[in-house]
């Protein structure tokens, strides 16, 4: 299947019947795009090990065996919802927007610090995520 797109450098209706092919296409959650955005952020070699799941117990022993106990507490309930046996970047990185919006709801300074807390923590397992993805040991 082909999606049609409007490409510059083609003129009138030649511009616009340029075709993609929809297998090199990466959906793009918002959730995602925001966190792209940010130049800070470390990035993905490859895009596709965004969804990648791995196993959540391997993962958490991995942590837990180089002393990385806090990230080793947020990779065993990050995405629970989502998939209780496996985990994935996208998982931790949405787990961290839905805390984000959950601040916002918090009745009282102790919730607001708690869940900012919570909030880094998770970022910090993205993106320790992130470079061991990029170093083929995700």
């Amino acid at each position: 299947m082909e999606l049609s797109f409007w490409s510059p450098a083609g003129s009138g209706m030649q511009g616009m019947m340029g075709t993609q092919p929809m297998r090199n296409r990466v959906f793009r959650d918002p959730v995602r795009v925001r966190w792209e955005s940010q130049p800070w952020r470390r990035q993905l070699r490859n895009p596709e090990e965004f969804e990648t799941p791995v196993s959540r117990s391997a993962l958490v022993k991995a942590l837990q065996d180089e002393h990385l106990d806090v990230d080793a507490e947020v990779a065993r309930f990050a995405g629970v919802g989502e998939d209780a046996d496996c985990i994935s970047i996208a998982q931790v990185v949405r787990f961290a927007d839905l805390l984000v919006r959950r601040m916002t709801l918090a009745e009282s300074d102790d919730q607001m610090l708690q869940l900012a807390h919570l909030r880094r923590n998770a970022e910090d397992l993205a993106e320790r995520m992130i470079e061991w993805a990029n170093i083929g040991r995700l």
